[in-house]
């Protein structure tokens, strides 16, 4: 990268050259990435001396400096390429205001292609936690927000080491209700990508787990019922159960619930409806060593082939959270879609053969193969504006996605049955499976796969 900064330097000292007072006393750094704002008569970058503006010719050097570290993966992996655009300006009109402007330059432009991981921390919604913080994934920490959090926190090291001080303030300041949940992680991205990646971590966390978790109508886990208790980021995603309490206190807990008027062929009816779900006991389904050992799995192994689980993972959530049942029968759909198909679009008939061979009983896979056609039917008349009689005959939709967790469950047995990493590798397997020679190893041993029998 040693030539990139010193090609970057130059950029910058050509554009410094090309700096002058504005009359534009309103500068506007972030619609520097809007051309027609920076190409603009108006267009203006704040500096310490006060607004400054550009010659054509400078412009064109903040565009090529730009665009030579668009180039650069590492830079697209730590910058929103948006925002990079007002900080490039800035760093411009710095760098005139100051003496040895060449070493200012480079030091300037150092911190923003080398940079070390950040550290971001947020309270979050929804999710009920007793107990000591976990770590999970490479790089992030979950728990209550207290003493023991900011320990496990310093574990990650690099800056979560060297900001102690910072960190506690932080969370001492916080004015949230209790209990406090909160997130940590470390992300290559900076500004305003780390807090995007870091708020992604947060929901890969949750929707792997939801996804892969089993029996979840005994853990009182029930979709269909909307996303009032969907965990996300605390104050941009409510925690319906510190709205509920401060609505109560003040006497506005009417707030809470419908209460709307019915007149129909019975007569006259009203009825209450009221979405209270209880956060999600994530800490408590993390206990279970299989559930977490597959989440980590997922979380921290590099391979083309698990991260159709992290789709996989999110359109589950999409169609767990929904509260109609033909948006959960779409997200369902293309869950499985995520799990079963290749970048080459696949035939229906091909995806119903991947599903029924992610069977080990060979005596199953045709009513495996049946219970994919009745899923994608389903999918396919809702995809199309119908309504399939199947989505109101008992509990097809939430069956739908205990398959879904079914399939995610095989395809990690999969990964660590036939060591599988890619999409040819899988290609391959099945192709063996399909002509039996290669088989699902029996044993007696019991696996930690739910049947989900068809």
């Amino acid at each position: 990268m040693e030539k990139i900064h010193s090609q970057a330097t130059n950029l910058v000292l050509a554009a410094v050259s090309c700096v002058r007072s504005s009359g534009n006393s309103k500068p506007w750094d972030y619609g520097w990435c809007v051309e027609s704002y920076r190409r603009s008569k108006q267009a203006s970058i704040s500096s310490p001396d006060g607004p400054v503006s550009l010659s054509a010719g400078g412009v064109t050097k903040i565009e090529e400096l730009h665009e030579l570290l668009a180039k650069q993966s590492q830079l697209r992996d730590r910058w929103s390429l948006e925002e990079l655009w007002g900080y490039l300006a800035t760093l411009v009109s710095a760098v005139s205001t100051m003496s040895e402007k060449e070493s200012k330059a480079r030091g300037f432009l150092a911190r923003i292609i080398y940079t070390e991981p950040s550290l971001v921390i947020f309270p979050v919604s929804n999710i009920a936690w007793e107990g000591t913080p976990l770590r999970i994934g490479k790089k992030s920490v979950i728990g209550v927000l207290d003493s023991a959090f900011m320990e496990a926190v310093q574990q990650l090291g690099g800056r979560a080491q060297a900001h102690k001080d910072r960190v506690e303030t932080y969370i001492s300041q916080l004015r949230h209700r209790n209990p406090r949940v909160g997130f940590a992680a470390l992300v290559p991205g900076q500004r305003g990508l780390a807090r995007s990646q870091a708020e992604r971590n947060l929901q890969l966390v949750v929707d792997l787990t939801m996804m892969l978790v089993t029996n979840k109508s005994g853990r009182n886990l029930w979709s269909l019922r909307g996303d009032t208790n969907r965990p996300g980021v605390r104050g941009i995603t409510l925690d319906r159960k510190a709205v509920e309490a401060g609505l109560r206190e003040s006497g506005d807990d009417v707030e809470l619930y419908s209460n709307p008027l019915v007149i129909d062929a019975l007569g006259q009816k009203g009825g209450i409806q009221w979405l209270g779900e209880e956060p999600i006991p994530l800490r408590d389904l993390l206990q279970e060593d299989a559930l977490r050992s597959a989440v980590e799995r997922c979380l921290t192994k590099e391979n083309g082939f698990l991260r159709r689980l992290h789709v996989a993972a999110r359109w589950f959530a999409e169609s767990y959270w929904s509260s109609t049942q033909d948006d959960a029968a779409l997200a369902a759909g293309v869950a499985l879609d995520a799990l079963l198909g290749s970048k080459s679009a696949l035939p229906g008939r091909a995806m119903k053969e991947r599903y029924a061979l992610l069977e080990e009983d060979r005596k199953a896979r045709s009513q495996r193969a049946k219970q994919y056609e009745d899923m994608y039917s389903v999918r396919s008349i809702v995809a199309h504006g119908g309504e399939p009689r199947k989505l109101s005959e008992g509990n097809f939709l939430r069956d739908m996605q205990d398959s879904i967790t079914w399939a995610a469950w095989r395809l990690l047995e999969v990964n660590s049955t036939f060591s599988i990493s890619n999409e040819k590798e899988l290609e391959s397997l099945l192709e063996d499976l399909r002509w039996g020679t290669r088989e699902w190893p029996s044993s007696e041993a019991p696996k930690p796969v739910p049947r989900n029998d068809p």
